[in-house]
């Protein structure tokens, strides 16, 4: 993501969104989340699926609920979910 090899990624948690320390500053960065609706993160994980792809090959899992369900896109009777990003080193990177 264009943040250094040892950037830091953390959950906001009951926020739309997730917060990175860029590597070797001690400012956070935050990457909002406008869909799905009612995204509240609450754990997160990293994964390389193929080393030779590229940013292509990696993924950030994470895992939404909140404690009031039936705000979330859904309503009522909705259960938590999982959410794949590919963060990309630029917008255009293809």
């Amino acid at each position: 993501m264009g943040l250094g090899k040892d950037a830091h990624f953390f959950p906001a948690t009951n926020s739309d969104s997730v917060l990175a320390l860029k590597d070797g500053t001690d400012k956070l960065l935050t990457f909002r989340v406008p869909y799905p609706m009612g995204f509240y993160t609450r754990g997160m994980d990293f994964r390389i699926n193929d080393e030779k792809a590229g940013w292509k090959g990696r993924e950030m899992t994470s895992t939404y609920s909140s404690s009031t369900l039936w705000h979330q896109e859904g309503g009522e009777g909705e259960n938590s979910k999982l959410v794949t990003f590919q963060l990309r080193p630029n917008p255009l990177a293809d």
